[in-house]
């Protein structure tokens, strides 16, 4: 009986700590080139998706990333090389709720910013000799995400 109780417990934490968010985001890029999209995030796993039809998605689920068409939603492709940005965005979702105002990555400076009003992301900066952008958060919010929308294969649409 003890034995059931402390499985009930920790799964019931584990419940509880369950991080699952969509936000919308703005893509800045130093050269004045903006993009916007929606952000997933469900425990491990997130979407990055482009709203712009000529772009693309990239999935991260169980260790990979893939990478999606938006013209062609059958078409992806595990993503092996240059995924230094993702790796980045995947530490900060592993540090959550603790993220730090910066990391460091290879050969990149990671700063993240917070709204004033509340402990929420607002802000992510990537600077490193490839790229210097900003991603802009807006509109964060709890919601409930199905696994569907994590899948490469068959994808799923999702609309906010």
């Amino acid at each position: 009986m003890r034995y059931l109780f402390i499985f009930i417990l920790c799964f019931s934490i584990k419940n509880v700590s369950a991080l699952e968010l969509s936000c919308s985001f703005e893509e800045v890029h130093q050269n004045g080139e903006s993009h916007q999209g929606v952000f997933l995030i469900k425990d491990n796993k997130f979407r990055y998706q482009y709203f712009s039809h000529n772009l693309y998605t990239i999935i991260h689920k169980e260790n990979f990333f893939f990478y999606i068409e938006n013209r062609d939603q059958t078409k992806f492709f595990k993503i092996n090389e240059n995924t230094d940005t993702l790796e980045i965005i995947l530490k900060i979702i592993n540090d959550f709720p603790y993220v730090k105002n910066e990391y460091f990555f290879k050969d990149s400076i990671i700063k993240v910013e917070y709204s004033s009003q509340e402990k929420i992301i607002k802000r992510i900066i990537i600077l490193s000799d490839l790229q210097n952008m900003s991603i802009y958060l807006n509109d964060c919010k709890d919601v409930d995400l199905k696994d569907i929308y994590f899948s490469w294969s068959p994808f799923w649409d999702y609309n906010p």
